[in-house]
């Protein structure tokens, strides 16, 4: 798919994906971009105002409709597919990627918000790498500032590598107000093992619900 834009995934869940994801729209709408938010897939949220996709859509200057940005939303706090299972529907593969393919006439830049990580499914046959591969979007990966960080983001960035997918930044996100022991550590171990790669990611800190993104900051510094 020909369009510009990138592709927000996380180490786990919980790890404050949409939280890093509207930081990103923010500040690009403050710069005059035309950007659209695609969360193709979504489930626990008790109401569309407590929903991820909700929350991208105010980010993004509620451009668009709700269920543009959020086609497929179920109730149950399950993997998409066992949510969708529970109301007796199914997740649709083909309304994925065609409410990616929507966006292109409508956005300059489009953020797209996975479901958890990169191998977490999105329905019976698509998982999160599935779709990256087929937009062709470099990847933000988010992940928790704690204990055993390092090990995810290296693990994932292998998993990327194998596919030929690009992880152009990693977030270390404070998603506790307590920060553990490690939190003052995780940059420098990730960092000295990403040096050993031959185009590292940028790696940003977001310290406890901060918005501190900085406009020209990777992936995104090239809008």
């Amino acid at each position: 798919m020909n369009m510009a834009g990138i592709m927000v995934l996380g180490t786990d869940t919980d790890v404050g994906k949409t939280y890093v994801s509207c930081c990103i729209l923010q500040s690009l709408v403050q710069r005059g971009i035309r950007v659209g938010a695609y969360k193709p897939v979504a489930s626990g949220a008790p109401s569309r105002e407590q929903s991820d996709g909700y929350q991208l859509w105010l980010a993004s200057g509620q451009r668009g409709s709700l269920d543009e940005v959020n086609p497929q939303r179920f109730l149950a706090p399950l993997a998409p597919p066992m949510a969708a299972e529970r109301e007796g529907k199914q997740v649709s593969d083909s309304c994925i990627l065609e409410g990616a393919h929507h966006w292109r006439a409508h956005c300059d830049f489009l953020l797209v918000e996975g479901a958890g990580g990169l191998f977490s499914p999105m329905s019976w046959t698509m998982t999160n790498a599935s779709l990256a591969l087929a937009l062709k979007f470099p990847i933000v990966l988010v992940s928790a500032n704690r204990l055993g960080v390092v090990n995810q983001v290296l693990t994932t960035l292998e998993a990327t590598k194998s596919l030929g997918l690009e992880v152009r930044c990693v977030v270390l996100n404070a998603v506790a107000k307590e920060a553990d022991p490690s939190t003052e550590t995780n940059l420098r171990m990730l960092q000295a093992f990403l040096g050993r790669h031959p185009v590292p990611p940028t790696v940003l800190v977001l310290d406890h619900r901060s918005k501190q993104f900085e406009p020209t900051a990777p992936p995104w510094e090239n809008l």
